[in-house]
């Protein structure tokens, strides 16, 4: 009886595997991959190429708790030289994700000895925070400027501010570093 079973059941297997080796298709597909390349429409003012943002002095208690912010300090990227070609209309910048970006995308506090739990964020010109590390190019080409300026300067308008994910920030001395490139729509 074993015998019959065993045999049963192999069948069974047998019928099963070669049903479901007919029923798919083949694992195929095809992807298209379209883009542009563009003459370069813009360059950093050379005012630009260094930007130094000064954020103000705060106490320490105004980032105690988590998720806290502190001193929307305003400052603008100008390019200069730009005209429409090809279908680039729009300028505006990518932060770069490198070494000086924590995990949440914000700037890492590289001060020697400098204040802990503390970060500085990067905002947008309508003062949405920007994260450097999963920012896409849809909301970096959507915070840009017309290039329809017939070669006059472009300012791209941003903002910086001390960040606290977890509060309890200590007193000390905060420097962070943004890099930047320019990218067109």
């Amino acid at each position: 009886m074993n015998r019959k079973i065993i045999a049963s059941t192999l069948a069974l297997a047998a019928i099963g595997l070669s049903t479901s080796a007919f029923a798919t298709g083949p694992q195929t597909g095809q992807i298209q991959i379209t883009g542009k390349v563009v003459d370069t429409t813009c360059s950093v003012d050379a005012a630009s190429q260094n930007v130094t943002v000064t954020l103000p002095t705060v106490d320490k208690s105004s980032l105690s708790s988590a998720a806290s912010s502190a001193a929307l300090t305003p400052f603008a990227i100008t390019v200069d030289g730009c005209a429409q070609t090809d279908g680039a209309d729009t300028v505006s910048v990518a932060f770069v994700p490198d070494s000086n970006v924590d995990a949440n995308g914000n700037l890492l506090n590289q001060a020697a000895g400098g204040a802990q739990n503390v970060a500085v964020q990067i905002l947008d010109n309508s003062r949405n925070v920007v994260n450097v590390n999963t920012d896409t190019v849809t909301a970096q080409q959507a915070r840009g400027s017309s290039t329809d300026v017939a070669g006059a300067p472009v300012t791209l308008q941003y903002y910086a501010q001390y960040y606290s994910a977890l509060g309890g920030t200590t007193a000390g001395a905060v420097s962070a570093l943004a890099n930047f490139q320019l990218v067109y729509k």
